[in-house]
């Protein structure tokens, strides 16, 4: 007679993060690729957001096209690829900040310097303050008003007398009176002090 069979041991439990189902483990590497992304680790972070991309995860967020867009066009110097993915993101969730931060990076790598100061002024109309669309602003600088104002920035004229203007100041621009000192001035019913000859 046999001794009776033991009873079959059940496996230990998986750690976190493993066994767990394809959409789970689809979901944590997203959410590891867009910390990866958000500290300009792109390099790491675009293997992982391939991984997503491979996984057959139905369905996949506005925020993996957004933030795979702009690592392909950083990483693999795919810009127009990457250009696709974004605007696709910002179709999906226009109401996303960072989808537009996302696309102005990379409208930035595309040469698109118009567009990329467009997609952010209309990411801050979403949140004034958020930090990777004001970073980007200052970045990219704030543009002078265009010297014909009712002509287009592309027009032949302006960008001559443009051009005119900036050797003129020395690529300088005027500085602006600090508020303090200009709400002060009207108070006491003086007006600003006039430009100096010379300078």
């Amino acid at each position: 007679m046999e001794p009776p069979a033991d009873p079959p041991r059940r496996p230990p439990p998986a750690p976190s993060g493993q066994g767990a189902g394809p959409v789970d483990s689809a979901e944590a590497l997203l959410v590891r690729a867009i910390e990866l992304c958000r500290r300009d680790e792109w390099a790491k972070a675009l293997p992982l957001l391939k991984q997503v991309q491979e996984s057959g995860r139905p369905g996949l967020p506005a925020i993996f096209y957004s933030y795979l867009g702009h690592a392909v066009a950083r990483v693999e110097r795919r810009v127009q690829d990457g250009l696709q993915l974004c605007q696709q993101a910002v179709k999906l969730e226009f109401y996303q900040p960072d989808h537009y931060l996302n696309l102005a990076r990379t409208q930035v790598l595309a040469g698109e310097r118009g567009p990329a100061v467009r997609a952010l002024h209309k990411g801050l109309k979403l949140d004034p303050k958020h930090r990777g669309l004001l970073k980007l602003q200052r970045e990219l600088g704030v543009r002078r008003l265009p010297v014909i104002r009712f002509l287009s920035r592309d027009n032949f004229l302006n960008q001559l007398l443009g051009r005119l203007r900036h050797a003129v100041s020395g690529g300088k621009r005027p500085k602006a009176p600090a508020p303090a000192a200009a709400s002060a001035a009207a108070r006491r019913g003086k007006g600003a002090a006039p430009p100096r000859a010379g300078g």
